[in-house]
C-alpha cells in the first residue's frame, strides 16, 4: 500500500468514524456510502486502499497460514495440543464477515458515480475473485453451499439452509472464476488478482471437483488442461530455476516470474511474530544448552518452533545415485555401501539430494543462519539439548522453506515476508494430473519433468514407465514441490476420493523420526508418539471436515 493511499485511507476512516458517531439514526451502510466518499480528497484513492485492505483481511487469514494443513498429514509433526476438539473447525466454518466485507464494498463502488468504468469493472472483478477464494476455502472443508444464497449475497454460513449439490457448488465457483478471468487485467502486481490468477484457481478447483463430482470428471479435467495451456502461453510467467530463493530470499521471491499471486506482509506493519518464520525457528542458544551438548552455536535462536518435518517427508526427496539415476535414499548404491559406525550418516543420507531438500529442510550437520547444527544425540539442536527440559524437534529436522536466514528472528522486530499462494509450479502439476487422469501418460511425464529437472535438479523421469509407477513418481514430485504450500492434505483427500477410499493412513498413522548417534555414524528410524493434533478423526466418510458442533446444535 503506497503512502498516498494509506494517508487517504486514514483520513477517510477518521471522517467516517466522526460522521457515524454524530448520526446515531443512520445505518453503517449509509454512513459509509457515496455522499461521504465524495467529500474525501480522492474517492478512487480511498477505494483502492479499501480493496487492498480487503485482500489483507481475506488472503492473510485464509491462505497465508493455510500451509499449516501439512500438520494434518505425515509431512509435519506439531506437538502442540488442539483444544476444544468437539468444535475445532468453527473458525474455519464461519466466514460470513469476509463475504459481508466484499459485498459492502461492491455497494460503495456501485453507488459512487465518480468512479470511471475501467476501475469499476476491475474492482468488482477483484471483489468477486476474493469472495470466490472464501467460497472455495469453505467448500474444500465442508462441501456444498447454498448457491441461491451465494448469488443473492445472503449469509450462507447460517443454519436452516437447503444446501445445493456439490456439482452445483463447484459449477458456481468455477463459473465465477471464469468470469473474473475475462474482466481482470492480464498481468498486475502479484499482490492482486489477475486473469492468470483466476485461471490458476480454475486449475486448482477443477482438479478437486473432478474427484468429488465423478459424473462430471472429464469436463473438469478438460477445464484444468485448457486453463493451464492459456497460462503457459503467457510470456510474463516462467519457472524460476532458483527454487530456494523463490521462498527463502525476500527480494528474489518478490521479483520471481513464477509467482502468480502472493500474500505480501511489509515490514511497515509486520513483526516476526506476525509471520510463519517465528513458529519455524528453534529456541536455543549456548546459554540454554545442556553441558556436554554441541557444537557451540554462533547464533542465539529465539523462535517458537512447533512445526517439524518428518522422516516420511524427507524420504520423498530423491537422491542422484552414482549411476546417474534418481532413487530413494535406501535404494542407492551409496547407501548399500554404508558402513555403520565408520561412515558419517549425513554423508550417506543427505548427499546428492533433490535440490529442494536443501531449500526446505534443516538436517544434521547442515548450516542454519550462521551456525552448523547437529540434530543427532547430544547435538546442539537435538530433542533434549535444552537444560531447562523444554524439548526441541523430536523428528531430527526443522523447516527451512519460507525462512529468511539473513536476520535474527526476534518476535518484536519488523520484517518483510512474502508467501506465494499461486505459482506456475502448481499449475504445471495440476495440468500433469489432469493429463494422467485423461490417459495421456507421456504428455503428463513431459510436464512433470519441468519441475522435476529445473527445481529438483534431477534426471528426467523416463517415458517408458508403467502407469502405476508414473502415478507414484507424480505423487512424490507433487509432495516435494509443494511442501508447506497448503497442498498435501487436499491432494491426499482428492486421491482417496478418486480411488473410492473412505480413510487415509497418512492422516492417522504415527509419523517417523530419525535418531542419529552422538558420533554421527549410526542411525535408526523410529515412530514419534502420535501427534496430539492428529488423534481425532480429521475427515468424515465423505472426505470432508466434520461440521462444528455449535452449528449442529443451531440446526
Amino acid at each position: 500500500m503506497t503512502l498516498r493511499y494509506f494517508i487517504t485511507l486514514i483520513l477517510g476512516l477518521c471522517y467516517i468514524k466522526f460522521t457515524a458517531c454524530n448520526a446515531p439514526d443512520t445505518s453503517s451502510a449509509n454512513v459509509f456510502g457515496k455522499n461521504h466518499l465524495a467529500l474525501l480528497v480522492s474517492d478512487s484513492a480511498l477505494i483502492e486502499s479499501l480493496i487492498e485492505d480487503t485482500y489483507d483481511k481475506i488472503m492473510f487469514p485464509l491462505y497465508y497460514d493455510a500451509c499449516t494443513t501439512d500438520e494434518r498429514t505425515d509431512n509435519l509433526y506439531n506437538p502442540i495440543a488442539v483444544v476444544g476438539s468437539d468444535n475445532a473447525y468453527a473458525d474455519e466454518w464461519n466466514q460470513s464477515g469476509k463475504i459481508e466485507l466484499c459485498n459492502h464494498l461492491v455497494t460503495i463502488i456501485k453507488e459512487n458515480t465518480k468512479i470511471n468504468d475501467s476501475n469499476r469493472v476491475r474492482w468488482e472483478a477483484e471483489l468477486s475473485f476474493l469472495k470466490n477464494m472464501v467460497y472455495y476455502y469453505w467448500v474444500q472443508r465442508f462441501g456444498a453451499l447454498n448457491v441461491d444464497s451465494l448469488a443473492t449475497g445472503n449469509d450462507f454460513f447460517s443454519s436452516g439452509l437447503n444446501y445445493s449439490s456439490l456439482s452445483e457448488t463447484y459449477r458456481f465457483i468455477i463459473n465465477n472464476f471464469q468470469r473474473c478471468a475475462t474482466l481482470l487485467p492480464d498481468v498486475c502486481s502479484t499482490e492482486r488478482a489477475s486473469k492468470v490468477a483466476a485461471l490458476a484457481m480454475i486449475t486448482r478447483v477443477s482438479l478437486q471437483a473432478a474427484a468429488y463430482v465423478p459424473e462430471e470428471r472429464q469436463r473438469y479435467l478438460t477445464l484444468v488442461m485448457q486453463s493451464a495451456k492459456v497460462i503457459l502461453r503467457q510470456k510474463e510467467y516462467k519457472i524460476d530455476p532458483d527454487y530456494k530463493s523463490l521462498f527463502n530470499d525476500f527480494s528474489k521471491g518478490r521479483a520471481s516470474k513464477e509467482v502468480i499471486l502472493e500474500v505480501y506482509k511489509p515490514k511497515a506493519y509486520t513483526k516476526f511474530q506476525h509471520t510463519l518464520m517465528q513458529d519455524l525457528v528453534v529456541n536455543q542458544s549456548d546459554g540454554k544448552m545442556k553441558s556436554g551438548y554441541g557444537p557451540s552455536l554462533r547464533d542465539a535462536f529465539d523462535g517458537w518452533s512447533k512445526r517439524y518435518p518428518t522422516q516420511n517427508l524427507t524420504d520423498a526427496y530423491l537422491v542422484i545415485d552414482n549411476d546417474g539415476r534418481a532413487k530413494k535414499w535406501n535404494e542407492t548404491n551409496l547407501y548399500k555401501q554404508y558402513r555403520p559406525g565408520q561412515d558419517y550418516v549425513s554423508s550417506i543420507l543427505y548427499a546428492q539430494r533433490d535440490k529442494r531438500f536443501y531449500a526446505s529442510i534443516v538436517y544434521d550437520s547442515s548450516s542454519y543462519f550462521n551456525s552448523v547444527v547437529f540434530t543427532r544425540d547430544s547435538g546442539n539442536l537435538s530433542t533434549y539439548a535444552r537444560k531447562d527440559g523444554n524439548q526441541l524437534s523430536p523428528t531430527g529436522y526443522y523447516v527451512r522453506k519460507t525462512l529468511y536466514e539473513t536476520k535474527k528472528v526476534w518476535y518484536t522486530d519488523a520484517t518483510d515476508h512474502v508467501l506465494p499462494v499461486l505459482r506456475l509450479g502448481e499449475v504445471l502439476l495440476n495440468y500433469a494430473e489432469a493429463l494422467l487422469l485423461s490417459g495421456n501418460r507421456d504428455s503428463a511425464i513431459a510436464v512433470i519433468n519441468i519441475t522435476h529437472t529445473l527445481h529438483g535438479g534431477l534426471p528426467p523421469i523416463p517415458n517408458h514407465l508403467p502407469l502405476s509407477l508414473t502415478w507414484e513418481g507424480y505423487k512424490n514430485e507433487r509432495r516435494v514441490e509443494l511442501f508447506f504450500e497448503n497442498d498435501r492434505y487436499w491432494s491426499l483427500l482428492r486421491w482417496a476420493k478418486l480411488n473410492n477410499q473412505i480413510s487415509l493412513q497418512e492422516l492417522k498413522k504415527p509419523v517417523d523420526a530419525i535418531n542419529i548417534s552422538a558420533n554421527g555414524k549410526k542411525f535408526g528410524i523410529t515412530n514419534v508418539p502420535h501427534p496430539v493434533n492428529r488423534k481425532r478423526s480429521l475427515v468424515t466418510n465423505q472426505l470432508l471436515l466434520p461440521l462444528p458442533s455449535a452449528f449442529l446444535k443451531r440446526k
